[in-house]
């Protein structure tokens, strides 16, 4: 299972690539939207986690674009600002979960348990 990472923090990057390691997972790592989609096109992709404030192509924007190709692909938004119209905002682009930061490890290792098993590759 490949679990593509949006993160253009290179410590929370390396966070969230220990953590899906961890869980037996592998990933793939998208410093910014741009390259976030195309690594969506070019690998096999079970699940996402994307941060919302990137350079370029921002997180909402990524998240429809892979929601378009893959209705139920597990997708999950990051974001320092946890403000209500922000968690919205994650879920209207089809986000199922929004995860504030500080990310907590045993919260990240929660959710990729709970969402990683409803996508099973084909």
């Amino acid at each position: 299972m490949n679990i593509l990472i949006v993160e253009d923090n290179k410590p929370v990057s390396l966070l969230l690539s220990r953590v899906v390691q961890e869980a037996g997972y592998g990933y793939v790592i998208a410093p910014d939207g741009e390259t976030a989609l195309r690594l969506f096109e070019q690998r096999e992709i079970h699940m996402a986690i994307i941060d919302v404030e990137l350079p370029g192509v921002d997180g909402f924007q990524v998240t429809r674009d892979i929601r378009d190709c893959s209705p139920a692909l597990p997708l999950v938004i990051i974001s320092a600002n946890s403000g209500e119209a922000w968690r919205q905002q994650a879920f209207d682009a089809g986000a199922d979960e929004f995860l504030s930061k500080p990310l907590r490890p045993s919260m990240l290792l929660d959710l990729l348990k709970r969402l990683a098993p409803l996508h099973t590759p084909s």
